[in-house]
C-alpha cells in the first residue's frame, strides 16, 4: 500500500468518527420530545456513520485481523485507548438507537445517549493524544489533541440537527444550539489555521511542515478555509440552508485531515522523504 491510501483512510477515519460521535450530540441538544415506540432512525444513520468510520480505518493496516490485538496496551498506549473508547461507543450508540423499541423511558434512555456522547468525546481526545509524537513535531502540539472534539461538536452537531429534522418525533432546532455549533466551527478554522501555519522556530521539522502547507498542499488549507467559511454562512442564512450546512463542514474537516497527514515530516525521515526543493 503506498503513503497516498495510508493517509487517505486515516484522514477518512479521523473525519467520520468524530461525524458520528458530534451526530449523537447534535441528537441529544435538540429538545426531544417523548420517544416514539421502535427503533430511532436517526440514531441508527449516526451508528452507520460510525461503522463506516471503523471499516474505513482497517484500510491503513497490513493486516486488518490483528486490529483487536491493539486492546493489549491499555496501560500505556493512546491508540489502544482510542480503539477501546470508540468501539464502547459505537456498543453504546446501537442501545441508544436500538432500545426505544423496548420502551425504554425517556429518562433512562438519555442517560444511555449522554454515556455514548461521552465514550466517543473521550475516544475523539484520545485520537488527538496518538498523534503527539515527539517523533513528528508537527503534531506534537496541543492544537492537534484540540482539533478533534473540536470537529466533532461543530460539523458533527451539524450532522445532528440535519438528522433530527428529517425524522418524526423531534422538534426544530433551537437557535441557541445553531449558533453554538457556528461558534464551534469557526473555531475548528481558527485551530485548523494555528496548527497549520504557526511558526515554530525550534523544531527544524516543523519549518519543513509549515513549509509544504504553504507551498504544494496550500491547496487543501485554501479548501478547507472555504468549505468552512460557507458552512458558516449557510447556518447564519438560516432556513434550509443551515440543515445543510454540515456538507461543507464535512468536506472542510476531510480535507484539514488530509492535510494533517500529508505534510507532516517526521524526525526519522528526512532527504527523500520532502519533496524536491523543500528544506534545501
Amino acid at each position: 500500500m503506498d503513503r497516498t491510501e495510508e493517509y487517505g483512510a486515516l484522514a477518512a477515519f479521523t473525519a467520520l468518527a468524530p461525524l458520528a460521535v458530534g451526530g449523537l450530540v447534535g441528537l441529544l441538544a435538540v429538545p426531544a420530545l417523548r420517544p416514539a415506540p421502535g427503533i430511532d432512525w436517526a440514531a441508527m444513520v449516526v451508528l452507520a456513520a460510525g461503522l463506516l468510520a471503523l471499516l474505513v480505518s482497517l484500510l491503513h493496516l497490513g493486516r486488518p485481523w490483528r486490529a483487536p490485538l491493539a486492546l493489549l496496551r491499555l496501560d500505556t498506549s493512546w491508540l489502544s485507548r482510542e480503539v477501546l473508547l470508540f468501539g464502547l461507543f459505537l456498543l453504546a450508540l446501537a442501545g441508544y438507537a436500538i432500545l426505544p423499541a423496548l420502551n425504554l423511558g425517556a429518562a433512562g434512555l438519555f442517560l444511555v445517549g449522554v454515556a455514548a456522547a461521552l465514550l466517543g468525546l473521550a475516544g475523539t481526545l484520545a485520537t488527538g493524544a496518538t498523534y503527539r509524537l515527539h517523533a513528528r513535531p508537527s503534531w506534537d502540539q496541543w492544537l492537534s489533541l484540540a482539533s478533534f472534539p473540536v470537529g466533532a461538536l461543530s460539523t458533527g452537531c451539524l450532522f445532528g440537527f440535519f438528522l433530527a429534522r428529517q425524522f418524526a418525533g423531534r422538534p426544530p432546532v433551537a437557535g441557541l444550539a445553531s449558533a453554538g455549533a457556528g461558534l464551534l466551527l469557526a473555531a475548528s478554522l481558527v485551530v485548523s489555521w494555528l496548527r497549520s501555519t504557526r511558526r515554530r522556530p525550534e523544531s527544524p521539522e516543523g519549518r519543513l511542515s509549515r513549509q509544504l502547507v504553504l507551498g504544494p498542499d496550500l491547496w487543501l488549507l485554501v479548501v478547507r478555509m472555504a468549505a468552512g467559511v460557507l458552512a458558516l454562512v449557510m447556518i447564519s442564512a438560516g432556513g434550509g440552508a443551515q440543515f445543510l450546512a454540515w456538507i461543507p463542514a464535512l468536506i472542510g474537516e476531510f480535507a484539514d485531515r488530509v492535510l494533517f497527514f500529508k505534510t507532516v515530516v517526521p524526525v526519522t525521515l528526512r532527504g527523500r522523504y520532502l519533496p524536491t526543493g523543500i528544506g534545501k
